[in-house]
């Protein structure tokens, strides 16, 4: 990568979803359960996702349609967790200890 290539992090044909990879890349699980199934063209900036420290792991992102959605089964189903805020640039997990 020499810096001119994008990596988008946007949902292609408006339906969003994760993918995980457990076999360091070589095959991809599209997970979109929750998700918007149609219409929603959002955008999730680079610093607007984040995760947790539990078994299994929580994953958190916001959208730049001030979205927060969250997951606590590693992307396996997605929950909106709050809607109508500003466009979202950044995400930080802060756990109870």
């Amino acid at each position: 990568m020499d810096g001119t290539d994008v990596w988008p992090r946007t949902s292609p044909g408006g339906k969003p979803a994760t993918f995980i990879g457990r076999d360091g890349g070589k095959v991809w699980k599209r997970q979109s359960k929750g998700l918007p199934k149609r219409d929603a063209y959002f955008t999730v900036k680079r610093q607007a996702m984040t995760c947790d420290q539990r078994n299994p792991v929580g994953i958190y992102f916001g959208t730049t349609g001030g979205e927060v959605w969250g997951s606590i089964n590693e992307g396996d189903s997605w929950k909106c967790l709050v809607r109508y805020l500003p466009e979202i640039y950044s995400v930080t997990l802060l756990e109870k200890g």
